[in-house]
């Protein structure tokens, strides 16, 4: 198939804009995905290593490498084949991987502005704060926070930039998804002929620094089991305790929820977990499914007054394949000592 490939003819590209030529439009998506498949064997072995995935999605008309099998669920490189041009983007849509990508510029935001402003070519950054809809959600274009090229990001901007985006994508109704891309003219790739597979194995090889920098180290998640093997739902507690050293408390998930991983209490609530009038945030032990996890919180909304359990990546996993939307999870806190705060998190009969 592959020594099939004759390269990204103008057929490709003018084929999108004839409505009904539905011959041209297939040739045009099978050279799109005999190329990505050479592209990908053409790549060294570390750049294999972090984008082990390649295919095509036919409905949008793109071809991808990714770090995933569901290329959307981490940071992926796709190529837009359009009438004028060959779209090289680099994006990073699922609210996960934003965050680790949004954090690591905050941390070193000047590293990040160095990686971005060490690629060639005139290459566009774009930041989008889009609103997600708490039941549905549905994301809904807001504003942009940046986007134009690289070289307009001085290293003032830089710092603004990534602290605002990942204060944004940190609170639950906004998502800020990231695109750095670059077009070629159609007729420079055509003229490429098959010596277009090395030009882009270039390119991307520009991009893996980037690439390591917004995805860290990453560790996938374990397989998501069957809905048959949830862990066995505990009956909701009614033994007496004491209402200043232990807590139980049974509420609905939402979908939002479960996606970005929190569970909402209540505002009296927070009395039980502020160190302080003038907290904000607690850091707690969460107990799941026989795990102990240390890197979650509670946090203190301003704007509700309410208190929100804020679960790491670990007790995220464990929250979306254990419950569905709708389904209830029983809270109990309890006050180890005057330090420490355990949290038992339960799916509920």
């Amino acid at each position: 198939m592959q020594q099939q490939f004759v390269g990204l003819t103008m057929p490709v590209f003018t084929a999108f804009g004839w409505a009904g030529e539905e011959q041209a439009l297939n040739f045009a998506l099978s050279q799109l995905e005999e190329f990505i498949a050479s592209l990908h064997a053409s790549l060294p072995r570390r750049v294999q290593n972090q984008l082990p995935f390649f295919g095509m999605n036919r409905e949008s008309q793109i071809v991808y490498l990714s770090a995933d099998q569901d290329p959307e669920k981490e940071v992926y490189v796709a190529f837009v084949a359009r009438p004028l041009s060959l779209e090289l983007q680099l994006a990073v849509t699922d609210e996960m991987a934003i965050g680790r990508a949004l954090k690591a510029a905050d941390n070193t935001p000047q590293r990040w502005r160095e990686l971005l402003q060490s690629l060639e070519g005139e290459w566009t950054l774009h930041l989008k704060q889009m609103q997600v809809d708490e039941d549905s959600g549905e994301r809904t274009s807001y504003q942009d926070l940046f986007k134009d090229t690289v070289d307009k990001l001085d290293a003032e901007m830089a710092e603004s930039l990534s602290s605002r985006a990942a204060f944004l994508h940190g609170e639950p109704q906004w998502v800020i998804p990231i695109s750095l891309s670059r077009r070629f003219p159609a007729e420079q790739v055509a003229a490429m002929g098959t010596d277009v597979v090395r030009v882009m194995s270039e390119q991307v090889r520009e991009l893996t620094p980037l690439l390591e920098f917004m995805t860290g180290r990453v560790t996938k998640a374990a397989p998501k089991k069957a809905r048959k093997e949830k862990a066995p739902r505990a009956q909701r507690r009614e033994e007496s305790m004491d209402p200043e050293r232990q807590f139980v408390y049974v509420t609905s998930l939402k979908p939002l929820h479960i996606r970005r991983g929190f569970v909402n209490l209540t505002p009296e609530h927070w009395e039980f977990f502020a160190q302080s009038a003038r907290a904000t945030t607690r850091d707690v032990t969460v107990k799941f499914n026989d795990r102990t996890d240390n890197n979650s919180s509670v946090w203190h909304l301003a704007s509700s007054n309410m208190a929100r359990i804020v679960l790491s990546d670990a007790a995220r996993y464990w929250l979306q394949e254990t419950f569905d939307p709708d389904d209830n999870i029983q809270i109990t806190a309890t006050k180890v000592d005057d330090e420490e705060i355990e949290v038992i998190l339960e799916p509920v009969e």
